[in-house]
């Protein structure tokens, strides 16, 4: 095992630039488009073209890792999203733009996937919950700051900046994770037979997917697509039955610690990501702040998340990695079910406890992460982290096709004559309110799991199964 800090710090950074790259464009888009001359819909494809692309390659790109290393295939994803944000800093059209963060989404695709199974390889045990929990706290830093970060660089710098400003950033993380993660384990090459084999079938089939599955959700595609990613999928599976070296083994996804524990991470991501997609126009309609001041709000989000990282540890070797993430999930819908409860009344002090609240409970899940990475064998790990991430990307679209549809559809049918703001209100309850029930399934499933799994704990920390 190596040194524990170059790993964390490569793999959080990883993960940070990836959520940042999306949460800190979006108030900087009125600036992009009056720049480009672009309508609402060459806005939209700025942005959904990285996620669409992201979503699309990231268990193939978790497979790559396996194949020929992570520390080779992070690598490349570090040189390629320098690469890709400079063509983004320096594009001078919409379309240009467009394909370059394209190209962003695949180099994150490359990266997101190699940097968290590099610490299920590389680190001991007993390192591993901070580990994980340092990279969610990256991630969710990067979704909370993001807003204000755009804002500040759009209305104070340039929004080219937003993209201009990660190339620095990449190419120091490069050098440092080319004289840090040294080539051994899977950070490097492995023997024949040790790594999993790619098709070009089995990829193929499941990137397109997984593509048209994220296009279905957001809302950007034609109805085709539902005909596409059946399709997609059921060649997928039958080519997964029947070759003799499956994409998604059985000793991954035939694990019941593995289902549960995605399970509950992707619902979790339904709540938290439809929670962040309402809140700015409750924030701004509603309670009256600016879009800055908005941006600002869910600053305590990541401030409680890096709070509650280093609680994470302790609590994991005293009542194990199941408790403290039903812990975690549980503070998240008590801090929901109050915001359903303050909606009606604007009172903003009660909401950014609520939020902060939530942010520390959303730290308290990612043991989740742990046990799920634990239960798979090394040679597995990339294959395993893209298939934790891509279906935590898949449900934060979910979060927002179900939560924001709840809230326009409630919206829409306030009575005749009610206040904007009271509708307003009462929409962000009703989509609040969804993001409860995804967080209460979640929490069931996490108890379950935690009453079922026979895993004992040495005093490490370490899980063994007896």
């Amino acid at each position: 095992m190596r040194r524990p800090l170059p790993t964390v710090l490569v793999a959080g950074f990883a993960g940070f630039v990836t959520a940042l790259d999306n949460s800190i464009l979006m108030v900087a888009l009125p600036t992009i488009g009056a720049d480009l001359g672009l309508s609402t819909t060459g806005l939209q494809w700025i942005v959904v073209s990285y996620m669409l692309v992201f979503a699309g390659l990231l268990i193939t790109a978790g497979a790559l890792g396996d194949r020929f290393g992570s520390r080779r295939v992070l690598l490349v994803g570090l040189a390629a999203f320098a690469v890709t944000s400079l063509g983004c800093g320096t594009a001078g059209s919409g379309v240009a733009l467009a394909l370059w963060r394209a190209g962003q989404g695949a180099a994150a695709a490359l990266l997101v996937p190699t940097g968290l199974a590099l610490l299920r390889t590389d680190l001991h045990p007993r390192h591993r919950p901070v580990g994980i929990a340092v990279w969610t706290a990256a991630l969710a830093a990067a979704l909370a700051i993001g807003p204000a970060l755009g804002g500040a660089l759009s209305e104070f710098a340039h929004w080219r900046w937003i993209f201009l400003g990660a190339v620095p950033c990449c190419l120091v993380t490069l050098v440092l994770a080319a004289v840090t993660l040294r080539p051994g384990g899977l950070g490097g090459p492995g023997g024949p037979g040790t790594r999993t084999r790619l098709t070009v079938v089995g990829t193929t089939a499941l990137s397109v997917a997984m593509f048209a599955f994220m296009a279905l959700l957001l809302d950007t595609g034609p109805p085709v697509l539902v005909v596409v990613a059946v399709a997609a999928s059921l060649v997928f599976v039958l080519h997964e039955r029947r070759t003799a070296h499956p994409l998604l083994p059985r000793a991954v996804i035939g694990r019941r610690v593995f289902v549960v524990g995605a399970l509950a991470q992707g619902l979790w991501s339904v709540a938290i990501t439809g929670l962040l997609f309402v809140s700015p126009p409750y924030l701004e309609r509603v309670l009256g702040l600016t879009p800055a001041g908005s941006g600002l709000f869910f600053v305590p989000i990541a401030l409680a998340v890096v709070v509650g990282t280093p609680v994470v540890a302790p609590l994991v070797r005293r009542i194990g990695p199941w408790h403290v993430s039903g812990l975690g999930l549980a503070l998240v819908a008590v801090a929901l079910f109050a915001i359903v409860w303050l909606a009606d009344r604007a009172h903003a002090g009660g909401l950014l406890a609520c939020l902060a609240l939530a942010g520390f409970g959303s730290a308290l899940t990612t043991p989740l992460t742990t046990a799920v990475l634990d239960s798979v064998a090394d040679r597995f790990a990339g294959v395993a982290s893209g298939a934790i991430t891509a279906a935590r990307e898949l449900a934060g679209a979910l979060g927002v096709a179900a939560v924001g549809s709840t809230f326009a559809v409630t919206s829409a049918s306030a009575s005749y004559g009610e206040p904007q703001s009271e509708a307003l209100a009462h929409a962000y309850r009703a989509g609040v309110l969804v993001a409860v029930l995804a967080v209460v399934v979640a929490l069931v499933l996490t108890l379950s799991a935690a009453r079922a799994d026979k895993i004992t704990r040495q005093p490490t920390g370490r899980a063994v199964r007896p």
